[in-house]
């Protein structure tokens, strides 16, 4: 008995027409795909207890660490962490979910120039403005459309302070305002 070759797919002939067909059906599929995938545009990160964290970051170290208060409700901390920041300066850092944004508040000591110029994100200075008692340094990074207030320490064992927002001005402000010492926990 002789076996008849058996005919060939018309699909496996390669035709314009075919392939054609299958682009179709993988573009469809693709579609599909893009359109149940849920995107977000950002991620909610949860409160953090940023009083504690700075109470305790008092008591290790002795800084005189500030945090705001009285901001309302709609002004929640997501982050607080105490360890090397940015060139390697050991940095208290706080961020705040605003009403219109986002607010970053950075504290140190002996902070290098290179801390200063990552901190301010490369910002232009544009003076000296007198927050409460206090005359602040103030950069806008135009293109970040951030701006930020700088305490410099006088000395060694002087606290450096920024508080940088993509904010109003006005509320920036607000934020500087409010800071206060935080007593250190035990």
């Amino acid at each position: 008995m002789t076996s008849q070759p058996s005919r060939r797919s018309a699909y496996s002939l390669g035709s314009l027409p075919n392939m054609l067909r299958s682009l179709l059906v993988v573009a469809f599929l693709v579609a599909a795909l893009f359109a149940i995938v849920p995107r977000m545009s950002s991620v909610d990160r949860p409160a953090v207890d940023a009083a504690a964290k700075a109470g305790a970051v008092a008591a290790q170290t002795g800084w005189p660490v500030e945090l705001p208060s009285r901001l309302g409700e709609d002004w929640v901390p997501t982050v607080a962490t105490y360890g090397p920041g940015s060139a390697e300066v050991v940095t208290f850092t706080t961020v705040w979910k605003a009403p219109g944004g986002d607010v970053s508040l950075k504290q140190a000591r002996a902070v290098s120039q290179e801390w200063v110029a990552r901190t301010v994100g490369d910002g232009t200075s544009t003076g000296k403005v007198t927050i409460g008692s206090r005359a602040w340094e103030r950069y806008a990074a135009d293109a970040r459309g951030q701006i930020t207030y700088l305490l410099r320490g006088t000395g060694a064992d002087d606290l450096t302070i920024a508080v940088t927002g993509d904010i109003a001005d006005a509320e920036l402000e607000g934020f500087v305002r409010s800071l206060r010492v935080v007593a250190p926990t035990s």
